[in-house]
């Protein structure tokens, strides 16, 4: 009985493990791709130029696949502009105005890939094959077409929303002068005057735009702090364990390295060495001073920070494993 009933425990444990690893691991997919995206823009100082809230049609696409020889829908794209152009004033007056809905709301994305190819172009060379429907690019050797297209059909779905449009001016990290609009989309009159209010003409804000591409520009990183606060929450304990971890695989090591001056002690120290000496100055934050954009300040803070924090890995370790050796030198 008393088997049984530790056998469960351990489950138990098992099964709370599993399912802290695949909420820190969902958590690290949502949280990194922000990390990738916000933080690879850089701050710059913009000025309003104009702005303007327009009531308009906000629309998304619901898609499926199916394959289709000859896609007869509108391209999903043309409808979606047509759509969102339409003005939801005129719509409440004119049926034929408002954006389209049922069966007349489907539209094709496609085509969009080629997934079976067609026998007899494999084993022709490109110049003799017979033409087909589509390139085949995903296929190698000598084919170069698909059997059938495959064409992704979605369902327009439209809702009445209003739009501010901001332009900026700014100049990049070169000192090029550049223009570039922002726009967002809000349910409702209010929410958009109110976000209208924060950007009026000739005011000034920090705002954030991507390198590669200058006309893509933000008026913050978008970093929510509940988010961040329950990754940091939920990452502390896997970032525990993987310490623990370092530690138990680091014992044999040390045994076989320090012989009888093998200890706790050692384990404690070269575990500091490794997190506190090399991961975190080297390999987290030092990718990030030079991979991403900071602000002057965070820049500043981190170039004091790496060094501090690699003093406080190396020195104490290091005075430690010295001891070691004097001793063991007497």
């Amino acid at each position: 009985m008393a088997d049984c009933g530790m056998y469960c425990a351990r489950m138990f444990g098992l099964c709370v493990c599993l399912a802290f690893l695949a909420v820190v691991s969902y958590m690290a997919y949502v949280m990194i791709p922000i990390i990738a995206r916000d933080y690879n823009s850089i701050p710059a100082r913009m000025t309003v130029l104009q702005i303007a809230v327009s009531p308009r049609h906000c629309c998304h696409l619901a898609c499926f696949c199916v394959e289709v020889d000859n896609p007869s829908a509108e391209s999903c794209d043309a409808m979606e502009r047509r759509s969102e152009e339409l003005s939801p004033a005129i719509c409440l007056t004119n049926a034929s105005a408002c954006p389209p809905t049922g069966s007349a709301a489907v539209c094709t994305a496609g085509p969009f890939c080629c997934g079976s190819c067609n026998a007899t172009c494999l084993v022709m060379p490109p110049a003799d094959a017979p033409p087909c429907k589509c390139p085949c690019p995903k296929c190698s050797g000598g084919c170069s077409c698909c059997r059938h297209v495959e064409a992704r059909l979605c369902r327009l779905l439209c809702n009445p929303c209003f739009l501010t449009d901001i332009s900026v001016a700014f100049h990049d990290r070169h000192g090029t002068p550049r223009m570039a609009n922002i726009t967002s989309s809000f349910p409702d009159n209010v929410g958009a005057q109110v976000y209208a209010n924060d950007f009026v003409q000739n005011a000034t804000f920090l705002g954030f735009y991507k390198p590669s591409d200058p006309s893509i520009v933000h008026t913050s990183r978008r970093n929510p702090v509940d988010s961040w606060v329950a990754f940091v929450f939920l990452a502390f304990p896997f970032f525990t364990i993987v310490v623990a971890i370092t530690a138990l695989l680091s014992r044999p090591i040390l045994k076989w390295i320090l012989g009888t001056q093998y200890s706790g002690k050692a384990i404690f120290w070269a575990t500091w060495l490794i997190w506190i000496g090399i991961i975190w100055p080297f390999l987290i934050l030092l990718p990030i001073l030079e991979l991403s954009y900071p602000t002057p300040r965070a820049k500043t803070a981190l170039k004091v920070l790496i060094p501090l924090i690699a003093c406080i890995g190396w020195l104490p370790s290091s005075c430690y494993f010295f001891a070691l050796l004097l001793l063991s030198i007497a």
